[in-house]
């Protein structure tokens, strides 16, 4: 009698989400129980030092055990196979399958998600802001606040600094892009002036740049009464920028 060819897929498929499953409460089991016998051997839980050890020192050994023993039993009992060397080559061959497909979804997950690095320094936005001829920034940046808006979040500037180029006041400074948009804009805020907004031109994930852009003038100012744009027209700010990633 031949044997169906659904069968055999059938055994690793379920071999597969046995070994996942056994993963996961693998790793959950193993956790709590090694923080429980940590706690009974006095091990400390200053700022979460137990439960680091736990879930993340100890936990990954059970979970790997789990995934290993699940997949052998499915594989030994649903699958027949005997054997140390056969039952051990097609555990590794499922094994590697499941590491497969969680390093995928992580992949696939790092680049549709909504934050632009998840496992790294997190990129900056390198600005330099240049004031008409004949406008001088506040004394010590009083009153002066920087922002990148975005349709995700609102991040403000960091350590600001005042300089001259061509007898021209400049602003610099820096900010953490954290989120992938396609919608970023620098808002410049002075003390009793209305505020300048830059629509950045960047990518939904910009890649990083060595060197600063051209020169983009202000695309909008906020001076009507009742609180609406306007688009610029003769008002002499301008913005350069690059991105710094260490990704």
């Amino acid at each position: 009698m031949s044997t169906s060819p659904a069968k055999p897929l059938i055994t690793y498929l379920l071999a597969f989400f046995a070994g996942a499953a056994g993963a996961v409460l693998g790793w959950f089991a193993t956790g709590f129980i090694a923080a429980y016998l940590a706690g009974l051997a006095g091990v400390s839980d200053m700022e979460g030092g137990r439960a680091m050890f736990a879930f993340l020192g100890v936990a990954p050994l059970g979970s790997l055990a789990a995934l290993l023993a699940a997949i052998a039993l499915v594989l030994r009992y649903r699958g027949g196979i005997r054997g140390f060397a056969g039952l051990a080559g097609h555990t590794a061959l499922v094994a590697s399958a499941i590491a497969a497909a969680a390093g995928l979804g992580v992949w696939l997950y790092s680049l549709s998600g909504d934050i632009l690095v998840t496992n790294g320094p997190t990129p900056q936005l390198a600005f330099e802001i240049q004031l008409p001829p004949d406008a001088v920034l506040p004394t010590k940046l009083d009153g002066v606040r920087v922002d990148l808006e975005t349709d995700k979040n609102t991040m403000p500037a960091a350590y600001l600094r005042q300089s001259s180029q061509d007898a021209r006041d400049v602003l610099s400074g820096g900010i953490q892009l954290y989120f992938r948009t396609s919608r970023r804009i620098v808002v410049l805020r002075i003390a009793g002036e209305p505020d300048r907004l830059f629509m950045l031109k960047l990518d939904r994930d910009p890649s990083g740049t060595p060197d600063f852009g051209p020169w983009q003038a202000v695309d909008y100012v906020a001076d009507q009464k009742d609180g609406a744009l306007r688009k610029a027209t003769g008002d002499d700010y301008q913005i350069r920028y690059r991105v710094e990633r260490a990704d």
